[in-house]
């Protein structure tokens, strides 16, 4: 083999769709845990922070050979907002819950010097996320559901993690009881009692000097997680 000469590099492997989702839903989790709003790289993604009191159903139409049904988002507090028409490519992620998927999108890609097309779409992943591509076709072209709102359980949960996450930052040093107790309380104000609370961190070696709280969100396992945090 001559110096020239190199092996190839294998062909690149696609993320399954499932997969993408579940990246979405560990990146939730790191949303709500943060003390403050904060932009973060995770993997090839930027995180953008944007807070909003409530979550608003935005209507479309769906039409198109080959086009899935539409349906409503069963996740609403993060948006991602691809920057091409692919699962695989870089991805803005517009966090706390949105008003307008696509005007959220527009807004973030203008911020980044981004040639913003007139035709955007929102479409939904197998899990219920809300995606956003740059393209009208989008959703026929990647096998994705049109997005044509939000569900009444997703609306439901933004605004219960708004209020909570508020309620916990403005005294995340309160007794830890007084924070479950809370947290308790505004899941049943919400409707959410089949939810659990998780406060088994403060246990673990690491979260020695943090004894102070912070939240994330686990929707699999239907859990609030009271999670160690700094003064």
């Amino acid at each position: 083999m001559s110096d020239l000469d190199f092996p190839r590099l294998p062909p690149q492997r696609a993320i399954p769709a499932e997969r993408l989702a579940q990246r979405q839903a560990l990146l939730e989790r790191h949303i709500a845990a943060a003390s403050e709003p904060a932009r973060r790289p995770w993997w090839r993604r930027k995180l953008i922070v944007v807070p909003v009191v409530a979550v608003v159903a935005v209507l479309g139409t769906a039409a198109g050979r080959g086009l899935l049904p539409g349906d409503a988002a069963t996740q609403a507090t993060t948006v991602s907002c691809y920057k091409m028409v692919s699962l695989h490519g870089e991805t803005d992620i517009v966090g706390g819950g949105v008003t307008d998927p696509v005007e959220s999108c527009r807004q973030v890609w203008r911020s980044t010097g981004m040639n913003v097309p007139s035709e955007v779409v929102a479409c939904l992943t197998s899990g219920g996320a809300v995606t956003v591509f740059p393209s009208k076709n989008a959703c026929r072209r990647l096998g994705l559901r049109p997005f044509t709102g939000v569900s009444d359980s997703a609306r439901i949960f933004a605004a219960f993690q708004n209020d909570v996450v508020t309620a916990v930052r403005a005294d995340h040093c309160r007794p830890r009881s007084e924070i479950i107790s809370m947290v308790r309380q505004k899941l049943d104000s919400y409707g959410l009692q089949s939810w659990r609370i998780d406060d088994s961190g403060f246990g673990r070696p690491w979260a020695v000097g943090r004894p102070c709280a912070s939240l994330a969100f686990d929707h699999d396992q239907s859990t609030v997680i009271i999670v160690p945090h700094t003064e």
